[in-house]
């Protein structure tokens, strides 16, 4: 089913299209890998030129944005053209948990929150360098079965940490990633060859530009290059991480004009209301004055800017798959980590809510054996990556993981490397038809990435106002400022033949047991699709311990259909 939010902007954006602008400059850049000797002949690798080069197993490129939103599709027009009506729209993938270091860490180790460490992990409350670096990740699953892996971009939050400080990059055969993703003119990467070199590479401005979005794009394009034209016959996996349009979200030096200047935040029904019902740190929120209003707009207008220059890096690596002749021969995956919201429910900016905005994200596949155009609205999600990967590559998905493989449901033509119609699953309605949503507040995070309360980083409480530069917080912020104690949290998102539900239980201790949560909030989509209305105390008991029951033992579960409990 059409998403509401989806059908919300494909409205608005038949009256504020933007034109397509080229955004994405390939300069030159220092080589990051050891210089292979190119060849124009053929080997077991397959043909150049005219024909198409074929590898004993189908190459990889996962594209992981940071903070999109659905709605900020509207500024990448290639992208759309390239991939969603060249491939398969998952219509309800989902994440489960909408901040940046747990969901990441979900992707890469198929597991579910309450599996990589969750709640006392060290980022964002999940054990992340562990789980990206377990034998059983993706990256080292996929290398220790014959992949070679590059990695560009932003992986986790802490990489900075592992990447540049400890120069680890376990189960990865080469990586080039900037040490502070935040810093979109970075200068300082990690880089780490396919012979095991590992170094720091500090870029010289006056030479290249050190534009974080261009930058990991070159990168990503040269490896593919290097590693085909290298004529051994190895598949790859290469793994694409921009930044954008994460705040800063700065767009492209050269990206001078704001095309998007006509073009306001979101003002979708739900936007800069009121909702009491909702949560503490929700339901006493004041409304959105004209000032914060106009940050949010600007806001939007650069989120979407920044998206240009990703929409030309995907386009890029389209086209160098494409003169390769490995295009056919290569799935290609676009998600983000989550979503976002710009003043829905009188939350300025941010992630972390279990409501659609933030748990829904803009997901396409392209490759061998999917449909051009189709739609699959299955409820999947980031923990079932890794095992889609590995099963599509024809590797046995380790036992640990409990997402599951969505190959049976994408892949409906027979290809040279997977046939949908062996024993994995029978039909769509095997599937599950609720996805598990965990979060625990992290507590010093913002619910504003715009600064709009910002007037000075030497203010008191780091800079943070409450509506005016004149009244800065005393000793405690208000609850709706901060990612407070009472949006701790865990939820199923239901959508069957007769429901199509939010739940979610609320404890600020991570306690839920006996529904002994302090809050609950349940949304009957069909009837609230922007969810305004909870409905949990005029549901009936019995309906109320049977969704506590399903949540309970959903959140409990490990292993996927590989041996595990895990829907």
């Amino acid at each position: 089913l059409p998403h509401p939010i989806e059908e919300f902007w494909r409205r608005f954006f038949t009256m504020h299209a933007p034109p397509i602008l080229l955004s994405f400059v390939v300069l030159a850049i220092a080589t990051c890998t050891a210089t292979a000797h190119l060849s124009a002949q053929p080997n077991n690798g397959g043909e150049v030129g005219g024909g198409k080069r074929v590898t004993s197993k189908p190459n990889f490129v996962l594209i992981q944005t940071d903070d999109q939103a659905r709605w900020d599709m509207m500024s990448m027009n290639k992208t759309a053209k390239l991939l969603e009506a060249q491939g398969v729209s998952l219509t309800n993938y989902m994440v489960n948990t909408p901040i940046c270091c747990p969901s990441r860490t979900e992707v890469f180790s198929g597991r579910y929150y309450h599996n990589i460490g969750a709640p006392t992990g060290k980022c964002m409350h999940v054990n992340s360098e562990q789980w990206v670096f377990d034998k059983d990740s993706l990256f080292s699953t996929l290398t220790s079965n014959g992949y070679l892996t590059g990695v560009f971009g932003k992986v986790t939050n802490d990489q900075g940490t592992y990447f540049c400080g400890q120069q680890r990059a376990d189960g990865m055969t080469t990586v080039s990633s900037p040490c502070d993703y935040n810093d979109f003119y970075g200068s300082r990467y990690f880089v780490k060859l396919a012979n095991g070199t590992k170094y720091v590479e500090k870029l010289n401005p006056k030479l290249e530009t050190t534009y974080q979005t261009s930058q990991i794009g070159n990168r990503t394009v040269e490896w593919i290059n290097e590693v085909v034209k290298a004529e051994k016959g190895e598949p790859f996996f290469a793994y694409l991480g921009p930044h954008a349009p994460h705040y800063p979200a700065d767009p492209a030096p050269w990206q001078t004009e704001n095309i998007f200047s006509h073009v306001p935040a979101p003002r979708t029904p739900n936007w800069n209301q009121s909702c009491p019902d909702k949560h503490a740190s929700i339901a006493g929120n004041p409304p959105l004055d004209a000032n914060a209003t106009l940050f949010l707009d600007h806001q939007h207008q650069i989120r979407l800017l920044s998206l240009l220059s990703v929409d030309d890096v995907i386009e890029a690596v389209y086209n160098a798959l494409q003169e390769l002749n490995i295009l056919d021969n290569t799935y290609i995956i676009f998600t983000s980590d989550h979503g976002y919201h710009l003043g829905q429910w009188r939350v300025p900016s941010s992630k972390m809510l279990p409501y659609d905005t933030d748990i829904f994200v803009t997901t396409f596949m392209r490759g061998p054996g999917i449909s051009a155009g189709s739609t699959m609205d299955s409820m999947v999600g980031n923990v079932d990556v890794a095992p889609t990967v590995l099963d599509l590559a024809g590797i046995d998905i380790p036992k640990g993981m409990d997402g599951r493989s969505m190959a049976k449901l994408v892949v409906t033509e027979s290809n040279m490397f997977y046939d949908p119609q062996r024993d994995r699953l029978e039909t769509a309605s095997d599937w599950r038809d609720a996805f598990l949503i965990e979060y625990n507040s992290v507590g010093h995070f913002d619910n504003s990435h715009t600064f709009m309360w910002w007037p000075s980083h030497d203010a008191d409480f780091h800079g943070h106002q409450i509506r005016s530069p004149g009244a800065p917080c005393a000793k405690k912020c208000p609850h709706w400022w901060l990612d407070g104690p009472s949006n701790t949290y865990r939820g199923l998102r239901l959508h069957n033949a007769t429901h199509n539900l939010l739940y979610a239980e609320f404890n600020p201790d991570w306690k839920f047991v006996n529904q002994s949560a302090n809050f609950h909030e349940l949304y009957d989509i069909s009837k609230d699709p922007y969810q305004m209305t909870n409905i949990y105390s005029s549901t009936s008991s019995t309906v109320q311990v049977e969704l506590h029951q399903q949540l309970q033992s959903y959140a409990a579960c490990s292993g996927g259909d590989q041996s595990g409990n895990c829907p």
